[in-house]
């Protein structure tokens, strides 16, 4: 039921959700690089428009009382949740909680998840289900609220009205990003324990065809162009703005699928941060990501990168087999194309942080191999790997439920550090032995003992996000920082060396 509304703009609060958290009393987010796109742009719409946001972060585990204490602040009228697969069960929970508490409020969700499965999420706990881009969505069905309506025939939104669902169709994707306000960052100060990593969103969207990834369905959810750029002025702005909000900055991160989808951008707009970073008594670090692109090289761009302040890339290997990634992935660069990048990027001083997979339908323990081996032989300041898992609406879920492969729904995002397809050709126990030996096994002969038996802990740690949560608190007590220092100590007594730089 609606409550009679006595201004012109609503209380709205968003709800975000952290499975990698820091413990409490700590606040749950390490840095700004971690919050959320989606509630910063959506709270910088509602703003905009006049109405008021406020923001709860609610860790895993024990979240009832930080809801509490955030909705007698807030007194909401409308709470905005959001999530990715992964997270729905707990945001899902949280959300059925929250309309006890709140029976009166307006209760939304949007994300990944509801965008790509509406009809699942539809049976949730929400008055409303957002199917694609929210800013303008939600803006209008907030001013409707405030005008004590109850929404109705909103594009972007499938609406509950009595016992059935108003399933309108999308809103075409919002080709002019510039015209959307610059996200809310003050919103998260409070949750937020370090303020000097940021991160920009640069564009949306993906041009290329991966089958493990959620960007090749979502350009099928909305009619317009999906892959767009903001202007570079419209990204300096925001940078200058954020500096003057945070002066403590040191380092922004250009969220981007792969800079180079827009090349003549791409120089100018490295151009123009190697004039802000000239400007400034201290310049910033940047990073960004990078694809690597069949038989193509780039080391002037890199080169133009490194003046601008970029200190790394980020880059997806994937798979270091040739015909995982070109029969299974869509992914077309060779072994050396991979290779020359790595050897282009660190000639311009560019360090390369590289992504890894392991367990990916039709990968033989001799394919992922290969991984190891080209992480070995390239120059990588640090090597990352995950456990493949088939997110909803993926060409490889389809994969995988042709198969007849059962994909469980694991707690939290465990699904990245736990084998649960039982995949014939790679069995699950192998995946996560090599998995949880990952940093052993790209590391170069000098690595010990303690650092394959720490690697190898916490990966299997973070398999269980009950014990991780202990870990963590651990962590936050500075005790296992000094175990390192000692065993570190012993070890140098019998001829030791320091670690690689490479880790999982």
């Amino acid at each position: 039921m609606l409550h009679s509304l006595r201004r012109p703009d609503m209380r709205v609060l968003h709800v975000y959700t952290v499975s990698e958290s820091l413990p409490a009393p700590s606040k749950p987010i390490a840095e700004f690089i971690e919050i959320s796109f989606s509630l910063a742009y959506l709270a910088a719409a509602l703003k905009r428009a006049g109405h008021e946001c406020n923001l709860v972060v609610l860790r895993h585990g024990r979240f009832k009382r930080e809801l509490e204490t955030a909705i007698e602040r807030s007194r909401p009228e409308l709470i905005c949740s959001t999530a990715v697969a992964t997270e729905y069960p707990f945001v899902e929970r949280i959300g059925r909680w929250t309309r006890e508490r709140c029976p009166d409020a307006y209760h939304v969700v949007g994300g990944t998840h509801p965008i790509l499965r509406p009809d699942e999420v539809a049976e949730g706990p929400w008055d409303a289900v957002c199917i694609g881009e929210g800013e303008a969505a939600v803006v209008e069905l907030a001013n409707a609220l405030a005008r004590d309506e109850a929404p109705s025939e909103i594009d972007g939104w499938w609406i509950k009205s009595g016992g059935d669902i108003e399933k309108n169709p999308p809103r075409r994707f919002e080709e002019d990003l510039d015209s959307l306000a610059i996200p809310e960052r003050l919103l998260w100060r409070d949750w937020i324990t370090d303020a000097r990593k940021h991160t920009i969103l640069i564009a949306r969207g993906c041009p290329f065809p991966c089958t493990y990834c959620s960007n090749r369905a979502l350009s099928k959810t909305a009619e317009g162009k999906f892959v767009r750029f903001r202007s570079v002025a419209s990204v300096i702005a925001e940078l200058e703005q954020l500096c003057e909000e945070f002066p403590e900055a040191t380092y922004c991160y250009f969220e981007v699928e792969t800079i180079t989808s827009n090349r003549k951008w791409a120089f100018e707009f490295a151009r123009r941060l190697a004039e802000f970073n000239a400007g400034r008594e201290t310049p910033l670090e940047f990073a960004t990501n990078f694809r690597v692109h069949p038989g193509k090289r780039f080391p002037d761009f890199f080169a133009t990168l490194a003046d601008a302040g970029f200190s790394y890339l980020r880059i997806g290997i994937e798979s270091g087999s040739e015909r995982i990634r070109r029969e299974v992935l869509k992914r077309y660069e060779s072994n050396q194309d991979l290779l020359d990048t790595f050897a282009d990027a660190q000639a311009a001083g560019l360090g390369i942080f590289a992504y890894n997979l392991i367990g990916i339908p039709g990968e033989t323990p001799e394919d992922f191999m290969e991984t190891v081996a080209i992480n070995r032989s390239a120059v990588i300041a640090r090597s990352y790997i995950g456990i493949f898992h088939p997110y909803p609406g993926t060409e490889l879920a389809t994969v995988c439920e042709e198969r007849g492969i059962v994909v469980p729904r694991l707690e939290d995002c465990a699904e990245r550090f736990r084998a649960r397809l039982g995949l014939p050709e790679f069995p699950d126990r192998q995946i996560e032995r090599l998995f949880r030996d990952f940093k052993f096994l790209v590391a170069d002969e000098r690595a010990g003992l303690f650092e394959r038996a720490d690697a190898f802990a916490w990966q299997t740690i973070r398999g269980y996000p009950a014990l991780e949560r202990i870990a963590r608190r651990f962590r936050g007590t500075g005790i296992l920082s000094r175990i390192r220092k000692v065993a570190g100590g012993v070890r140098s007594l019998f001829g030791g060396t320091g670690s690689s730089e490479n880790g999982a």
